[in-house]
Order: structure tokens, then sequence, then C-alpha cells
């Protein structure tokens, strides 16, 4: 990607060439990758066709007031506790409740988008989908993700170049699914050292090859293992091959 003004003009392009006159569903959280995506949405469609979903189990996140008023737009919050109930007597494992709670959300989401004859708009960043830091068909499904080929560390840059406020660019990043869960500390190590090691592997390097200060050898094999070992979240299903043009290998669209 050569410069992020590019980078900005390629997902404004992007955005009005697929989403044409068609409606688009979001759901925002107070963090700063669905306020970008709220962002774009903004610039390229007309507001009617926007519609944004806060979507919490129980207290809302205060935060999601705050990032609408900066965007000027309106959101609807729906409280999905009691959706979540009847899991929680088959499940009381925090992680696989904190994957319910993204499945839900998506249903959600997707019903909103039925209603409107719309499309789903997604929030996950490259760095998540390339690590696998999201839940399969959770936050990692939807119709489009606008930023989908930009790193997280990409995204702040973004943001500041735009002007979003200091308190969102520097807020922790959470998906909010537990108290006190953020993304740098599942992921066992910092955005900024990440997408360095990252971006050695879209450039092809060898583990041995890439240098990122602060990182030992190991935290580059073990980055490299994690985009490895979730390819498979990255692809929505697996099909034997049997005819002569198959879904997933060889039927292009």
């Amino acid at each position: 990607m050569e410069t992020l003004d590019g980078a900005i003009e390629s997902i404004n392009v992007f955005t009005k060439e697929f989403v044409k006159e068609k409606d688009v569903v979001l759901g925002i959280s107070g963090g700063i990758d669905s306020a970008l995506v709220a962002f774009i949405l903004k610039k390229n469609l007309r507001r009617e066709k926007i519609h944004l979903y806060s979507l919490p189990f129980g207290k809302e996140n205060p935060d999601v007031k705050k990032v609408a008023d900066f965007l000027g737009m309106e959101y609807k919050t729906v409280d999905l506790s009691s959706a979540l109930e009847f899991f929680t007597g088959y499940v009381n494992d925090m992680k696989t409740l904190g994957n319910v709670k993204a499945r839900l959300r998506m249903v959600f989401l997707y019903s909103m988008a039925n209603k409107f004859n719309g499309l789903v708009a997604g929030t996950s960043n490259k760095s998540e989908l390339l690590t696998g830091y999201f839940t399969k068909f959770g936050d990692g499904g939807s119709d489009f993700q606008p930023i989908g080929d930009l790193y997280k560390t990409q995204v702040f840059h973004i943001a500041r170049i735009l002007g979003f406020p200091q308190w969102l660019i520097e807020k922790k990043p959470s998906a909010d699914l537990w108290e006190g869960q953020t993304d740098e500390g599942e992921l066992g190590i910092t955005y900024e050292k990440l997408d360095r090691i990252l971006e050695c592997i879209e450039y092809l390097k060898e583990p041995e090859k890439c240098r990122v200060e602060g990182c030992s050898t190991d935290d580059v094999k073990r980055i490299y293992s994690l985009v490895r070992n979730n390819a498979h979240k990255r692809i929505n299903f697996f099909i034997p091959k049997v005819g002569f043009r198959s879904v997933g290998t060889d039927w292009l669209e």
C-alpha cells in the first residue's frame, strides 16, 4: 500500500461501487474499527441508507454514544441478554460464551439486513483476519470488510488523519466480550510489533529473516504459526473436488 491517502481513496471507491444503492447495517461497539467503518459509510452513502446498532449484553458501553456524537450519526440499542440466556444453560466457559455473543450479534445484524434488503458491513482489520482474532460467523461474518486490508496500526494512523478524537485513538482495543478483555492481552503482543511481523509474512520473508525490534525469533515464529494455523477461519467452507469446476477452488465468480 503506497500511502494511507491512497488507501482511503481506494476504500471509498470500493465502498461506493460495492454497495451501490443498497442499505447497509453495521454494529458499533465504541471502538476505533467500527467507528472508522461508520465514518467510511457516512462519507460514501446516503444517511438514510445506513443503519447503526449497538448490541450490548446488559449495560451499554458509554463510548458508543461518544463515538456516535463524534460522527453525528444516530444508532439504536438492542440488548441481547435474553438471547444469551438460552446458551448459558449449555455453555459456561468465558471464551466460548464470547464466541456465542459475537455470533448472536451477527444473527441480529443479518436479520436487519434482510429487513432492509441490504448488506452487513464488517469491522475486522487485516491484523485480526490474518491472526484469526475474530469469531467465524460472528464478527468475521459480513458481506464486505471495508478495513479488511488495513493493519491495526494503519487504522490508528488513518483515524489521526481524519481527525478522530484522541481518547478513541488511545483507547485499548477490546471486543468487550468479558470484563478486562483486551486484544493485545489475548494476542500476547502489541499491535505495533504484530503488524511488523505480519508485513514480513505478507512480503514472503522467512521467519529467520524477519527482524522486529523487541521480538525474539520465538515471538516471530509464534505469529507465523498463528497465521498458518488460522487459515481455515479465512475460508467460509471446504469442499472436496468432484466436478469440472468447483466452488471455492476453480469456480471463478
